[in-house]
């Protein structure tokens, strides 16, 4: 299913961004649904698309030698999935649907091309990546501090 600029702008990161940019996202943009327990991609996938999730919880998980897979963080509406995906690089964790989840999908290599086309696009789609690693690192410093404690 195509997606409409108005879709795109009812995400608080891409309102600002003006109608004709939001019309080139939308342009290399499906919107898909997914049956809780669907496995969206593995670790150590070649890097594929990029995700925005418009309803749904979606668990990352990753391999360690002697623990197995392990759960690492949930998302849900309007967090990004698969951010590796704008670095080239091969998926870091597993994305499995927890409930029934809709997201809306980004050709990544497109949309590379359309960030270094259009600066205001660049800079934008950098902004939001870097906001979710950040808000990402926040919390796996949380995680560190209930496993480690404080001193």
């Amino acid at each position: 299913m195509t997606v409409e600029s108005r879709t795109l702008a009812s995400f608080p990161g891409l309102a600002t961004l003006p109608t004709d940019a939001l019309a080139s996202i939308a342009s290399l943009t499906s919107e898909e649904r997914h049956r809780a327990d669907s496995l969206l991609f593995s670790e150590g996938d070649a890097p594929g698309d990029l995700y925005v999730i418009v309803r749904g919880h979606v668990q990352l998980t990753q391999r360690f030698d002697g623990r197995g897979t392990t759960a690492v963080l949930t998302l849900s509406d309007g967090e990004l999935l698969g951010w590796s995906a704008l670095l080239r690089r091969p998926r870091v964790a597993s994305a499995r649907a927890l409930t029934e989840t809709v997201l809306l999908r980004m050709n990544a290599s497109a949309l590379l091309e359309l960030c270094e086309n259009d600066p205001r696009v660049g800079h934008r789609v950098m902004a939001l990546a870097f906001e979710e690693v950040a808000d990402r690192l926040h919390a796996t410093r949380l995680q560190l501090l209930d496993v480690f404690g404080s001193k």
